[in-house]
C-alpha cells in the first residue's frame, strides 16, 4: 500500500514539473516572439527612415540639376539685337521648359519639371509698395476670377488681407471678420498662395480651381518705379493676359498662343511691333521676355518612398546668380 501510494505521488511530482516546463517554455516562446516581432518593426522602421532620407536626398540632388539647367539656359541665351545690344529671353522651347522627363536611379526614379512663375498672376501686386491697396492690380485680379468661373469675388477681400489699413473695403474682411476664427488679418504680402485658404469665406474647390494660375512673388518682384510685376510674354497663361487686358479677344489670344509655342520673341518690341502683338501695347509696362522667379518641382522614389521638393529660383537677370526663395517638401 505504501509502495504504491509513493508511486503515485512520485507520478505526481513528474506530471506537476512537466506542466511547469511546458509553461516555462510557453512563455519563454511569447517572449521570444515579441522580440521578433519588435525589432521586425523597428527593422522596417530604420529601413523606412533610411529610404525617405535617401529619396530626399536624390530630390535635392535633382533641384540641383534643375539649378545647372536655368545657369546653363541664362549663359546660352544671350544673343545681341542690330543696335548691339545685348537681349536675353526666355520662352516655352527654352530647356528647361521642356524639362519634363524621368531619369531612373538606383531603386527608384526621378523626375524634374520646371515652370516659369512670371507667367502667373502675382497675388502680392494687390498691394502697393506703400502698404495700399493696389486697385488696379485688384481689377485684374477680379477678371482673372471671372474668367475662370469662380462665382465669389475674393478681389476686395484680399486687398484687405494685404494692404497695411484696417479699414474694411466694401465686400472686403478686416480683423472683426477673422475673431471668430482666432486669427486677424495680416496686413502684408503673402509668403505663399496657399495662404487663400485663410480668406473668408475661401472655398477649397475655389481654390483648386485658381491655385495653377497664381503665384504669391515677393515685394521685390514689384518694380519700385511703377509698382507692377513684370510678366513673361513668351510663357503667361491666356487667363492671365484676359484678366491683364479687356481688349484682347479669343482670336488675338490664339495667335499670341501659337506664337508662344514656336519660341515667342527675342526683344518686347518685336511683340508689340507685330500684327499680332499690337493689342499688346496698352499693357507693355507689365509685359517682359526674360524672366527671373522659376519653380522646380522635384518628385524622388526610392525604395517605395517619395519625396517632393517645390522650390522657388531667383535668378538675377545681371549676372545668371540663382537664390533659393523658398523650398516646401512633401514626403509620402
Amino acid at each position: 500500500m505504501n509502495n504504491r501510494a509513493s508511486s503515485f505521488s512520485t507520478r505526481k511530482e513528474k506530471g506537476v514539473a512537466l506542466i511547469s516546463v511546458l509553461l516555462v517554455f510557453a512563455i519563454v516562446t511569447i517572449i521570444a516572439g515579441d522580440m521578433l516581432s519588435r525589432s521586425y518593426l523597428d527593422t522596417r522602421k530604420s529601413a523606412a527612415i533610411s529610404n525617405t532620407k535617401q529619396a530626399y536626398l536624390y530630390a535635392l540632388s535633382g533641384e540641383q540639376y534643375a539649378r545647372q539647367v536655368l545657369v546653363r539656359d541664362y549663359r546660352d541665351s544671350g544673343s545681341q539685337t542690330p543696335s548691339g545690344t545685348d537681349t536675353r529671353s526666355d520662352s516655352l522651347t527654352d530647356n528647361w521648359s521642356i524639362l519634363k522627363q524621368g531619369f531612373d536611379i538606383d531603386n527608384g526614379t526621378l523626375s524634374i519639371e520646371i515652370s516659369d512663375l512670371q507667367g502667373k498672376f502675382n497675388l502680392n501686386n494687390l498691394r502697393n509698395i506703400d502698404g495700399s491697396a493696389n486697385m488696379e492690380a485688384a481689377s485684374q485680379f477680379e477678371r482673372l476670377l471671372s474668367s475662370l468661373k469662380i462665382g465669389t469675388n475674393y478681389a476686395p477681400i484680399l486687398a484687405d488681407w494685404l494692404d497695411k489699413d484696417k479699414k474694411r473695403r466694401v465686400n472686403g474682411a478686416e480683423d472683426a471678420q477673422y475673431q471668430t476664427n482666432d486669427y486677424y488679418t495680416a496686413n502684408k504680402v503673402l509668403a505663399d498662395k496657399t495662404e487663400l485658404r485663410l480668406l473668408r469665406g475661401f472655398s477649397s474647390e475655389d481654390y483648386d480651381t485658381l491655385q495653377d494660375y497664381v503665384v504669391a512673388l515677393p515685394q521685390d518682384a514689384i518694380s519700385t518705379v511703377n509698382g507692377k510685376t513684370k510678366y513673361n510674354i513668351n510663357t503667361m497663361d491666356a487667363k492671365l493676359l484676359e484678366a491683364l487686358s479687356t481688349s484682347l479677344n479669343s482670336d488675338n489670344l490664339k495667335k499670341i498662343k501659337t506664337i508662344q509655342d514656336r519660341g515667342g520673341y527675342n526683344t518686347l518690341n518685336q511683340w508689340t511691333n507685330s500684327e499680332d502683338g499690337r493689342d499688346l501695347l496698352a499693357i507693355k509696362a507689365y509685359l517682359t521676355v526674360e524672366s527671373e522667379y522659376f519653380e522646380v518641382i522635384v518628385t524622388a522614389l526610392f525604395a517605395e518612398r517619395t519625396s517632393t521638393i517645390r522650390t522657388h529660383f531667383y535668378r538675377d537677370a545681371k549676372d545668371g546668380t540663382i537664390n533659393v526663395i523658398k523650398r516646401q517638401l512633401t514626403i509620402d
